[in-house]
């Protein structure tokens, strides 16, 4: 009995893999994370820390202040509502998540109503940033599930998300922990061949943050290939998608119909003339005097190369790719190109590199690539001298950019290697074409 509790019989990596294991070190991981925040835990006599100095910096405490009085936009720390009373640059089930920890947070000692003091408000932002820390902290949880489900008994699959740096780095920057871990729920459930409950976690990732669609539109392409419609793939994805569908307007339809404008304030944002921003190429290029005439043309140009070369590798390869490798070669599409690369990103690509790629040389290439430009941000928006005595131009920085991009690109080409040198490998015909692909 007390085997089974703590991860079941011996096997052939007996001793590596616990279920037990796995989440007392991820609870470390969060512990380490959490103490990284404590400079800049914000009390009536630290009201500004250096966030950047310590690389603490959230948005969680950050846009809880944030609104317009005079357009009557309240902050959540006097009760704001996401897209009711609070302009609100996520979509709808990231400002769900933001608006129940308020409210925890009001039951836990928050003062919300109107005119508190400015000390007062330091004590909201505490008590909704610990309730904020907590949710995230099962949500990394719940991707340590997905993570055991789809690794087996790899021990670096599983260790290398429950032990990364990265996520001491950047768990706490943004909600982005919560998509995470419900795109690794629908990966999980799609390679266990359930396609309903893949649509259920991958509708709700698309109505926290958008990027598991990439993952659907990819996978569809397998639809494509030669007697894909006469297989169950196809149905499964059909089902998948229509389910995702559902459960995506399900989740966004109370915000569209009530408060259209702030709904779709999200969308507006991002999709208007947006410039080149923090970590993406066309800022570095910006930095070294080479500006491009329209940074979002040239993105989309991009990536719509880049999904296109996708297509042909899913539809001509002798071997259907597998799932987890679509899923990473589309997140990377999304983000190689895009006009803002922010260092939390790096959680979106984490679990599937492990996945498709279990190597610990390419882990640890990964994560110090990452780690070197969570550094270099900081000290870049911190305004320290990176120009390494040559001119204004902050070479460090964009270094930091050129080698955080390159070293993703590299892990595309060899995964893409990967797909076109794999022999052709006929599975025993109990597996479940969701199953294998």
């Amino acid at each position: 009995m007390l085997t089974r509790r703590l991860g079941g019989g011996r096997g052939q990596h007996a001793g590596w893999i616990s279920v037990a294991w796995v989440y007392l070190l991820a609870t470390l991981t969060w512990l380490i994370a959490m103490v990284r925040q404590t400079p800049c835990h914000q009390t009536p006599t630290n009201s500004s820390p250096d966030r950047l100095g310590w690389m603490c910096y959230t948005d969680v405490t950050s846009l809880y202040f944030r609104g317009d009085a005079l357009a009557g936009h309240l902050p959540q720390a006097n009760g704001g509502i996401p897209y009711i009373d609070v302009l609100w640059e996520y979509p709808v089930l990231t400002g769900y998540f933001a608006t129940l920890a308020n409210f925890l947070s009001s039951l836990l000692g928050a003062d919300l109503r109107l005119g508190i003091s400015g000390d007062q408000g330091l004590i909201n932002a505490s008590i909704y940033f610990s309730v904020t820390a907590v949710g995230l902290f099962i949500c990394f949880l719940w991707l340590m599930s997905s993570m055991i489900r789809i690794a087996g008994d790899n021990p670096l699959v599983i260790y290398g998300v429950a032990l990364s740096p990265l996520v001491m780095t950047t768990s706490l920057i943004n909600w982005d922990l919560l998509v995470v871990a419900l795109t690794a729920a629908g990966l999980a459930s799609w390679l266990e061949g359930k396609p309903l409950w893949a649509g259920v976690f991958w509708g709700l990732g698309v109505a926290a943050k958008l990027y598991p669609l990439v993952i659907i539109g990819a996978l569809m392409v397998l639809c494509f290939r030669r007697g894909a419609w006469t297989t169950r793939v196809t149905r499964s994805w059909l089902v998948m998608a229509s389910v995702g569908v559902a459960v995506w307007l399900l989740v966004n339809l109370p915000m569209m119909v009530t408060h259209l404008e702030g709904w779709s304030y999200f969308y507006t944002f991002n999709l208007g003339h947006r410039g080149a921003d923090l970590g993406s190429i066309w800022l570095g290029l910006k930095l070294v005097g080479l500006p491009v005439g329209d940074p979002g043309l040239w993105a989309r140009v991009v990536m719509m190369i880049g999904y296109g070369g996708l297509a042909l590798l899913i539809y001509f390869a002798r071997r259907a790719p597998s799932a987890p490798q679509i899923a990473y070669l589309a997140v990377a599409v999304f983000v190689v190109p895009n006009l803002v690369y922010s260092p939390q990103y790096v959680l979106w690509m984490l679990p599937l590199l492990l996945v498709v790629r279990p190597r610990l040389r390419d882990l640890v290439i990964f994560t110090l690539g990452e780690l070197f430009y969570f550094c270099t941000i900081w000290w870049y928006l911190r305004k320290n001298d990176l120009t390494l005595g040559l001119g204004d131009v902050p070479w460090v920085y964009v270094f930091a950019i050129v080698t955080r991009i390159g070293i993703t690109v590299w892990l595309m080409v060899v995964v893409v290697r990967d797909v076109v040198s794999v022999k052709v490998n006929h599975l025993p015909s109990n597996k479940t074409p969701a199953t294998r692909n």
